[in-house]
């Protein structure tokens, strides 16, 4: 099984598509089918592993090439080397971008690494402040190595150990003083808590106050859980209750790479169907438990899966949505100041112009996470209210496997 083969065109894949303004045209793109009809995992293995191969060496071992020479593979490369038109090399494109996205001033500690890699693109070779640094030593370096004998004789592979960014020492962290709590302007008015205590007597609010039981819609399972229907704390609480069956679960041997590898054959064939997302990955970060019960009913794993979570009443489809509100609404209810003005930031389209002047891809794959993280963090205030009666024990649990769900991330960007 080739397993590498199709990972690897998963993860260094870059599919062309229509260009987005902003986080807006996002919307609808991170929703998850889990009635679609995928091809067979077996078919589109054998399919993305052919295509990982450059081309067709002709042999399987280098003690074993043959003695006849391959009159297709001369004619092939007679005929590209005669040719005026320049095809370009595999993840050329990739490479450009990130180094469009990264300040030139950093170029000379990657600069003269990328010239000794072999095959290395001769565009990017070429590229302004790139071609310059070809057998260059870094001239900005961290005080920590500028009194290192025969630095210059170090591997270009290891450049970029020489940034001053690269030692947390030379970065000023800056305390700032708490704030002094601001006083009141006025007295409380006695009279008012009188009234307040009238209405609500202390008495019945004391800790030998008698706990009076009632039933309300938090302690009711929510009958056949959809998209859009609403938590109750019994819901989150039988969530809970399974995720020890489901780490272990993945946690047999060689489940998680399969789950690894049946992302990724699932994300090439939806963006051959004309996916809006530069990258369907980041769809693992809004909808986590229905990607993961995709994953699983793709590789046929359904029923073993459903023997697990049918003791807390769930079937798989039932489970991946409760699992995803209760995620999103865990998110907000320990959304921090700064994750809050990030997304209100996003929202009022603040970042668009500086975006925009990044390259295309680049300012697609912006737009695509800025709309994720948006769309991290919709949850109802009632599901917020429920799943905080939770909180506690759902946070222990998913520190337990360091936020993750098997092979999908769970965590939030506070």
């Amino acid at each position: 099984m080739k397993l590498k083969h199709f990972v690897i065109v998963g993860l260094l894949s870059f599919w062309p598509g229509t260009v987005f303004s902003g986080p807006a045209d996002y919307a609808g793109a991170f929703d998850v089918d889990l009635q679609q009809k995928l091809p067979p995992f077996s078919e589109l293995q054998k399919k993305y592993a052919a295509e990982a191969e450059d081309y067709d060496k002709g042999y399987d071992y280098g003690w074993n090439i043959g003695t006849v020479f391959n009159e297709v593979f001369k004619n092939t490369i007679t005929a590209y080397g005669k040719r005026e038109a320049r095809i370009a090399p595999k993840n050329e494109e990739a490479v450009l971008n990130m180094l469009a996205a990264l300040p030139e001033q950093y170029y000379q500690y990657i600069g003269p690494y990328l010239h000794q890699v072999p095959g290395m693109s001769e565009k990017v070779l070429n590229l302004p402040g790139i071609k310059e640094t070809k057998n260059k030593f870094p001239t900005r370096l961290a005080p920590q190595v500028k009194d290192i004998k025969n630095l210059e004789f170090l591997s270009p592979a290891f450049y970029f150990l020489l940034m001053p960014e690269a030692w947390p020492y030379n970065i000023d962290l800056k305390e700032y003083p708490l704030p002094e709590p601001v006083k009141a302007k006025a007295m409380h008015n006695p009279r008012f808590f009188e009234t307040v205590e009238k209405i609500v007597p202390m008495k019945d609010f004391g800790p030998d106050a008698p706990a009076e039981k009632k039933l309300g819609r938090s302690d009711l399972r929510t009958p056949n859980p959809s998209k859009t229907s609403l938590l109750t704390a019994a819901d989150v609480k039988a969530f809970i209750n399974t995720l020890d069956k489901v780490n272990a679960f993945g946690n047999q041997p060689g489940r998680r790479l399969s789950l690894f590898a049946a992302g990724t054959l699932i994300d090439l064939w939806e963006s051959e169907q004309g996916s809006k997302l530069p990258i369907n990955r980041v769809k693992d970060l809004v909808n986590p438990c229905q990607r993961l019960a995709q994953r699983i009913r793709f590789l046929g794993w359904e029923n073993e899966f459903q023997m697990l979570i049918g003791s807390e009443g769930f079937n798989l489809e039932s489970w991946a949505y409760t699992c995803d509100k209760a995620l999103k609404a865990y998110r907000v209810s320990r959304m921090s100041t700064a994750a809050l003005k990030n997304i209100k930031l996003y929202q009022s389209r603040y970042y668009e112009r500086e975006v925009n002047k990044q390259t295309p891809y680049n300012a697609k794959l912006h737009f695509a996470t800025s709309a994720a993280v948006l769309e991290m963090y919709q949850a109802p205030l009632s599901d917020v209210l429920e799943v905080r009666k939770h909180r506690g024990e759902l946070y222990d649990k998913l520190l337990e496997t360091d936020n993750y769900l098997l092979v999908v991330p769970v965590s939030n960007f506070n």
